[in-house]
């Protein structure tokens, strides 16, 4: 791991003022998402660190301020950041430290502002949340909040990246990676009054709030799970085989999270059914055999990064 003084320089980020900024933000994402920063520290290049990491605090605080259950939800509190966020891409400055922070970030790497005006609305629409009636429903707001949040942070790398993004394995990986978070967080958003699957599904086979919300595992309910569970493995499956098949700047910051999605997916499938009981932890003991293709993959990913020719 490169130190951050260094990392920071290979950013061109030598301005003292914003290094702080940056670091706040570092700090930031270290403690909101402890499982993404090591990963971000490790296997990106250095001069891609600060600007993904300004893009993640920037989007997990949007998020956090959206996303959160009906009880507690302030909707005053999210419109406020996202007016802040609108006058600081019209004025180019901002008091908010994350927002100072990836302002920069947008400004030097060419982030057009479309894609942040794009985030903002999703999340807009996360606050009016009451569950979908249909899949066309679900990837209405997959297409608003994930798929507009990995854009947002692959954009956010180096300079004119947003021009090489494939937005269809964009759509792919969330679609894997939301599918895998909406099984893991079932008890805890059934607690929370929110159930992130369509009411068709649930006609489909027979299962009603109630059942869920009640905790028992009834034939239905077991049949529920185990089909959203194999809705998300066939997702996975195809996500990763677009990765595989995907440029090596998008295997460099997409294959780690999804690899994590994929080992979650694991213990919830052996939870099965229990999941609408009890939330499922993240458990990563990967086979000999899948760290080292991992390792051969990153490491094969970051050569070909470091020795492309500079893109203009």
């Amino acid at each position: 791991m490169v130190l951050w003084s260094r990392t920071l320089h290979a950013g061109g980020i030598d301005v003292e003022a914003l290094r702080a900024d940056y670091t706040t933000a570092a700090h930031y994402v270290a403690r909101v998402e402890p499982l993404s920063y090591p990963g971000v520290r490790t296997i990106l290049p250095p001069a891609w660190q600060p600007h993904v990491l300004a893009a993640i605090a920037f989007a997990k605080h949007t998020d956090d301020l959206a996303d959160l259950p009906p009880a507690h939800s302030h909707s005053g509190r999210f419109h406020a950041w996202a007016e802040a966020v609108a006058n600081a891409l019209t004025n180019g400055s901002s008091p908010h430290v994350l927002v100072r922070a990836f302002l920069h970030t947008v400004a030097v790497n060419g982030v057009p502002h479309a894609h942040v005006r794009d985030y903002l609305v999703g999340q807009a629409e996360v606050l009016s949340f009451a569950g979908y009636p249909t899949n066309e429903d679900y990837y209405r707001c997959l297409d608003g909040a994930a798929v507009t949040y990995l854009n947002l942070v692959c954009s956010a790398r180096s300079h004119g990246a947003s021009n090489r993004i494939d937005h269809t394995l964009l759509r792919l990986v969330a679609d894997a990676g939301q599918r895998v978070d909406d099984l893991a967080d079932f008890a805890a958003d059934l607690r929370h009054g929110q159930l992130r699957f369509p009411q068709t599904m649930l006609t489909r086979f027979g299962v009603t709030r109630t059942d869920l919300e009640s905790g028992q595992q009834t034939p239905a309910v077991r049949a529920f799970v185990a089909h959203a569970c194999q809705q998300a493995r066939t997702a996975m499956n195809i996500a990763q085989d677009a990765l595989r098949h995907a440029g090596a700047e998008e295997q460099l910051l997409l294959r780690p999270p999804l690899i994590a999605k994929q080992h979650l997916l694991g213990g919830i499938e052996r939870q099965g059914a229990d999941i609408v009981r009890r939330t499922v932890a993240l458990n990563i003991l990967p086979s000999p055999a899948e760290l080292l293709d991992g390792t051969l993959r990153t490491l094969r990913a970051r050569m070909r990064v470091a020795t492309a020719p500079a893109r203009p």
